[in-house]
């Protein structure tokens, strides 16, 4: 992926009046004062034990492994509205079917104990899903979450049936501005099929541990973390307060560290919201831990 959003899933076409940002998704500003001002700290850790055996009566909804979604997803509707104070103005579909796929290939399903499932998406909490015997014989899997952050609010609803490797979902999101932000408030509602893809245990790389970072004798940041079981690469994201609405991917490293000694990150070292950076652990076919360590560079008072 190139741009992640920590914290905060809501479509941009809703806040078109952000410039620059058509196309990606908002970002939560907030994110680095939830994590240690400077080491950083893990969040959202995946559990990698072997799933249950598979067993689909009523008496036992055991999904029979953690997947995530196959691409193209198979959309039937595609629907939504950006509303003002004034105006209710529908959103382009193929916009709509873009900025979904972009959020939702990134979910990772994975089983918990007492036949329950966790949903884990980039940069926020897992969501405890809750599974039912479906009509059809399948499983079904829903989760409400909401997303608070600087930028507002993100409601969502998710709804699946499971059965035989086929989901089907309908989803919706509701995105309320905050105050903060020149914004307007979006609803948008799709439904669509698509296959999924059991992933091993040894699959999802545990998340990085332990970032922290340094300056070296030429004033660049060195940011080093300790390795995520399972992870052969890492990706690494940059956000600058001042600069950045999103967390933006600057790198994918095979090792535990990355300096940027960028300009734009000197320049801004000492501005007054500081630099936050998130690493992401990759796994051997591509599976991403969503969970992040986030190291957080504080950032000066107005010396004015």
């Amino acid at each position: 992926m190139t741009v992640v959003a920590l914290g905060c899933l809501l479509i941009t076409a809703a806040c078109g009046t952000i410039p620059g940002q058509a196309g990606t998704t908002a970002t939560q500003e907030a994110t680095s004062a939830a994590v240690a001002t400077v080491t950083g700290t893990a969040s959202a850790s995946v559990d990698t034990t072997a799933p249950p055996a598979p067993a689909w009566d009523s008496a036992d909804l055991h999904v029979p492994g953690n997947f995530v979604l196959l691409l193209p997803l198979q959309f039937t509707l595609a629907r939504g509205v950006v509303i003002s104070d004034t105006n209710v103005t529908p959103l382009d579909e193929q916009t709509i079917r873009n900025e979904i796929t972009e959020e939702l290939r990134h979910l990772l399903f994975v089983v918990d104990s007492n036949s329950t499932m966790k949903v884990y998406s980039p940069g926020v909490s897992p969501v405890s899903a809750h599974l039912g015997v479906a009509a059809n014989g399948g499983v079904q899997i829903t989760y409400s979450q909401s997303v608070d952050s600087q930028a507002g609010t993100v409601s969502i609803a998710f709804e699946g049936t499971l059965l035989k490797g086929q989901l089907t979902v309908h989803y919706e999101q509701y995105y309320n501005p905050s105050a903060f932000i020149n914004a307007d408030a979006s609803d948008v509602v799709v439904a669509f099929a698509t296959r999924i893809r059991w992933i091993a245990p040894t699959e999802i790389p545990a998340a990085p541990r332990n970032g922290s970072y340094h300056l070296d004798a030429n004033g660049a940041i060195v940011l080093t973390w300790q390795v995520g079981q399972h992870a052969v690469t890492y990706e690494v994201y940059r956000q600058i307060s001042d600069v950045d609405q999103q967390f933006r991917l600057l790198a994918t490293v095979k090792g535990t560290s990355y300096t940027d000694s960028s300009a734009l990150a000197r320049q801004n070292l000492h501005s007054m919201k500081g630099i936050a950076y998130a690493i992401f652990s990759v796994g051997p076919t591509g599976v991403e831990n969503p969970g992040a360590i986030v190291v957080a560079i504080p950032g000066q008072p107005n010396q004015g």
